[in-house]
C-alpha cells in the first residue's frame, strides 16, 4: 500500500511568482508538440496533452511557443498562435482543462528572429536586429527597421493581453535559446547603432518595453516570466558575468520571476542536452543569478531524480524547477510523489526522440511514452483481457512493455526469456560511458512486471510446444534482432573478432586489450571505442560512409563526435574493410 510521502517537502510546497500561488515547486517548461492545427489553432490533442501533465500534478505549465508575428517570426511551419482575437477561443478551453487541477498555466510569447528560416517564412527573407546571420541557420537576415520594432513591442503586448483574455494565470517572454528578444540583448547578434542597439541598457531596450507595456496591458499584477540564457556559449555572447546584469535588470523592469536557461542553435548541445549530460548540470546558472535578484528563479537542466531535485531546492540553489522531457517521458512524475510511489517513475533518458521528431515536423513523441502526443486515442487502456493467456517471446523493451500492457488490459501474459535477465538491448545499451541513464528504463520496466505480478521465466527459450503447453489465447514475438556481421570477407569469424554487444556486455570487455579497430561508426560502435578507449585500449574506428552515425540525430553526432576527440580514438571515414588477418 502507498501512502502519501513526505520525504519531498520541499519540492510539493506551496510556491509563489508576484501574487500568484503555485501548488508545488515543479514547473512544465515549454516544449513544442506539433500538435496545433496547420493555421496555428489549439487543437484537443494539444488539449489533452497539456490535460494528462496537469492531471499528474505539475505545478505550473508554461505553454509551447506562441507566436506573435506569424509571418516572419515562426520557429517551425505549424506553431500555435497568439496574433489574432481568433484564436483567444481555443486558447481559452486549453486553459479550461488544466484548470480542473490546481495546475496554474502561462503562455509563451515567441518570435524566433534569425532562427527561422525562408522556408518557414513563405520565402521571404528572415529578420533580426542586425544582418548576423545565425551558423546553425545559415541564412542572412535583414535587420528590423525602427518601425518594425515599435510594432513587434505592440505585438507582445496585444498578444499577452488575448492570453490574459482566455484565462492564462500569466505570460513567459522567451528571451532564451538564440531568439529574437534574446538576440536583441546579446552583443553577438545585436549590432545596432541606434536606440536598441550597442550599449548595455540600449540592448535591453526591447524586452524593457515588452515587459512594461504587458504590465500595462494586463495590470501590475499578470505575472510576467522571462526565460533568458545566462550563458550563450559563443565567444563574443552573453556569458554568466553579464547574464548577472542581465538578471537586475529585468527584476527591475518589473519581470516577476526569471527562467534560467542556456545556449542558442549555435551552442545546441547545450541547449538540448544528449545523453551524457550530467543531471542538473545548468543548476549552477540558476544559483548564480538567484543571488542578484529578490524575485523567483526557475532551474532547468537534465532534472531526474526527485531526491537530486529535492536537494536542489533544499540548498536554496533555486525557487522552482523545470522538469521538460521528463514530463513527456513521465506525465504523473508529481502525482507518483505525493503517493510515495516515486519507484515507479518511468525516467526520460535523454535519448532525444521526441526532438528528433520534432525536427522532422512529425508531432512530439517518447521512445520510453507511447502515449505521449497521442493521449486524445490513448486515455485509457480497455479491460477486455479476461483472465486470458499470452505468451510474450522475448523480454526486451518491447517485449516487458507489452506485457505490461497486456496485464493493465486484464489478460494474464507470460514472457519468456532465453537470457538469465530482462532487457534485451538495454542491457549492453547501458554500459557505454555517460548512457547510465538507460538503466532507468530497463528498471522501470523490470518493476513494473514485478508490481503486476506478472509470470516472467528466465533462461527459457520458447519453442512451439513450451508456448503451446500454456494454451495462450495469443503469442506475441518480440525476439529481437541479431548483430550484422558482414559475409564474404576474409577473416571475418576469426577468433580475433567480436561483437560489440559482446564487448559492451561483457564487464572484461571480452578480453579486449593492445590494439583494437571497431569496424563501423554507428552509434554502438563509436560508443564501443570510446569504452575501450577509456579502458586503455589503442583503438581506432573504420567506416564506409562520409560521417559517423548517420543515424543519430545531430546534437547526438556532434557530442559524440566530441566525445570521441577527447579520449584521442581516430575516425577513418570512407573506408572499406576488406580483409581481417590474424594479428
Amino acid at each position: 500500500m502507498h501512502g502519501t510521502t513526505t520525504k519531498y517537502q520541499n519540492l510539493l510546497s506551496e510556491g509563489r511568482i508576484g501574487d500568484l500561488s503555485i501548488p508545488n515547486r515543479v514547473i512544465m517548461p515549454a516544449m513544442g508538440t506539433l500538435l496545433c492545427a496547420s493555421d496555428g489553432e489549439v487543437t484537443d490533442h494539444q488539449i489533452a496533452y497539456y490535460e494528462q501533465r496537469a492531471r499528474g500534478g505539475a505545478g505550473l505549465i508554461v505553454t509551447e511557443i506562441l507566436a506573435v508575428e506569424p509571418r516572419l517570426g515562426k520557429a517551425v511551419t505549424i506553431q500555435t498562435r497568439a496574433d489574432e482575437e481568433r484564436f483567444v477561443p481555443m486558447l481559452s478551453r486549453l486553459v479550461q482543462a488544466v484548470h480542473k487541477y490546481p495546475t496554474r498555466i502561462f503562455a509563451q510569447l515567441h518570435h524566433a528572429g534569425n532562427q527561422s528560416n525562408s522556408a518557414v517564412c513563405g520565402g521571404e527573407q528572415i529578420v533580426a536586429p542586425s544582418e548576423v546571420t545565425n551558423q546553425a541557420v545559415g541564412e542572412q537576415p535583414r535587420a528590423l527597421t525602427h518601425d518594425e520594432i515599435k510594432d513587434l513591442v505592440e505585438r507582445f503586448g496585444s498578444a499577452a493581453a488575448r492570453c490574459q483574455t482566455a484565462g492564462f494565470d500569466g505570460v513567459e517572454l522567451h528571451g532564451a535559446h538564440g531568439y529574437l528578444i534574446n538576440q536583441f540583448m546579446s552583443a553577438h547578434s545585436n549590432h545596432r547603432d541606434d536606440e536598441y542597439g550597442g550599449s548595455f541598457e540600449n540592448r535591453m531596450r526591447f524586452v524593457t518595453e515588452i515587459i512594461q507595456l504587458v504590465k500595462e496591458r494586463c495590470g501590475r499584477g499578470f505575472p510576467v516570466m522571462v526565460r533568458f540564457s545566462a550563458d550563450e556559449f559563443n565567444e563574443d555572447g552573453i556569458s554568466l558575468d553579464e547574464a548577472r546584469r542581465i538578471a537586475r535588470h529585468l527584476e527591475q523592469a518589473g519581470a516577476d520571476a526569471l527562467d534560467v536557461s542556456c545556449g542558442t542553435y549555435e551552442s545546441m548541445p547545450t541547449l538540448l542536452e544528449p545523453i551524457t549530460y550530467d543531471q542538473g548540470w545548468r543548476v549552477y546558472l540558476a544559483e548564480e543569478i538567484g543571488k542578484e535578484v529578490s524575485i523567483p528563479v526557475v532551474a532547468v537542466g537534465v532534472l531526474r531524480q526527485p531526491e537530486f531535485v529535492e536537494d536542489v531546492l533544499a540548498q536554496g540553489r533555486a525557487d522552482f524547477v523545470a522538469l521538460g522531457r521528463e514530463l513527456i517521458a513521465e506525465p504523473e512524475w508529481v502525482k507518483k510523489i505525493i503517493e510515495g510511489r516515486e519507484d515507479e517513475l518511468r525516467h526520460c533518458i535523454l535519448c532525444l526522440y521526441c526532438i528528433e521528431s520534432i525536427f522532422t515536423s512529425k508531432p512530439i513523441a517518447c521512445a520510453v511514452n507511447a502515449q505521449a502526443g497521442h493521449e486524445l486515442e490513448l486515455r485509457e487502456f480497455a479491460d477486455d483481457g479476461e483472465g486470458r493467456t499470452v505468451a510474450v517471446v522475448g523480454g526486451g523493451p518491447a517485449g516487458v512493455e507489452a506485457a505490461r500492457v497486456l496485464a493493465l488490459r486484464g489478460f494474464r501474459p507470460i514472457v519468456y526469456e532465453a537470457r538469465t535477465e530482462l532487457g534485451g538491448q538495454l542491457v549492453p545499451g547501458c554500459k557505454p560511458p555517460g548512457k547510465d541513464e538507460i538503466a532507468w528504463y530497463r528498471d522501470y520496466l523490470a518493476r513494473q512486471l514485478e508490481e503486476l505480478d506478472i509470470d516472467i521465466r528466465l533462461g527459457m527459450e520458447a519453442t512451439p510446444a513450451i508456448v503451446a503447453e500454456e494454451d495462450p489465447y495469443a503469442v506475441v514475438v518480440a525476439v529481437g534482432g541479431h548483430s550484422l556481421v558482414p559475409l564474404g570477407i576474409d577473416g571475418v569469424h576469426g577468433d580475433n573478432v567480436v561483437i560489440a554487444e559482446e564487448v559492451l556486455e561483457s564487464d572484461a570487455a571480452k578480453g579486449v586489450s593492445g590494439k583494437a579497430v571497431v569496424i563501423g561508426a554507428g552509434l554502438t560502435g563509436c560508443e564501443t571505442a570510446e569504452m575501450l578507449a577509456r579502458r586503455g585500449v589503442d583503438v581506432a574506428v573504420v567506416e564506409m560512409l562520409e560521417e559517423i552515425a548517420p543515424e543519430a540525430h545531430p546534437i547526438n553526432r556532434i557530442a559524440l563526435q566530441e566525445r570521441l576527440d577527447e579520449a584521442n580514438v581516430p575516425v577513418m571515414t570512407e573506408r572499406e574493410l576488406t580483409r581481417v588477418h590474424n594479428d
